[in-house]
């Protein structure tokens, strides 16, 4: 009986740990994600990281995949003036395909949750700050009447909880002037 019990809290263990970790693109292949892309909305446990000014607030611009196989993420954001700027950060490879690491506020785990030739689902999650924030990104030019993965999308928020108000529609908000060319 007491083994019984053992084994029965030691699996309870095993799935609480592993329903914190994003699912990843099964066969993941990064060459797969490499070019342009636009961000159509971003969503959040905490919606103050994504609101205009907020930390994690950015339009995705390109994925580059680096000789040594780590990610290049490149984006705008806008400063504290409101101009937008340029950045990149490179995510590290890890032993899974699909899944990086960066910092940023702390170590920031990257997983491609579902990829398809016109839309990607990127899922960042900072354990420092325990939060998590999903980006919905499409192939210019953008599909706006119907996104493509807004149903994976919108599954990926619900496994984390996050409830419609705590996503930015992008598409309707001001972009960074760069972000057309």
């Amino acid at each position: 009986m007491k083994l019984l019990l053992l084994s029965l809290g030691l699996g309870l263990a095993c799935a609480l740990q592993d329903s914190s970790e994003a699912p990843v693109q099964p066969g993941f292949q990064p060459e797969e994600v490499e070019g342009p892309w636009h961000t159509l909305e971003l969503a959040a446990t905490n919606r103050s990281v994504i609101m205009e000014g907020g930390s994690y607030r950015c339009f995705m611009i390109g994925l580059r995949t680096l000789r040594n196989g780590n990610l290049d993420v490149i984006y705008f954001q806008r400063n504290e003036d409101g101009n937008c700027v340029k950045e990149s950060v490179t995510g590290e490879k890890t032993d899974t395909p699909g899944v990086y690491t960066f910092q940023y506020k702390g170590k920031n785990t990257l997983t491609f949750v579902a990829a398809g030739s016109d839309f990607v689902i990127m899922d960042f999650e900072n354990n420092s700050l325990s939060l998590a924030v999903v980006e919905l990104l499409a192939r210019p030019p953008l599909l706006l009447v119907s996104p493509p993965g807004q149903e994976a999308y919108s599954e990926h928020l619900s496994r984390w909880g996050i409830g419609s108000d705590n996503v930015e529609d992008l598409t309707v908000q001001a972009r960074c002037p760069s972000l057309g060319s």
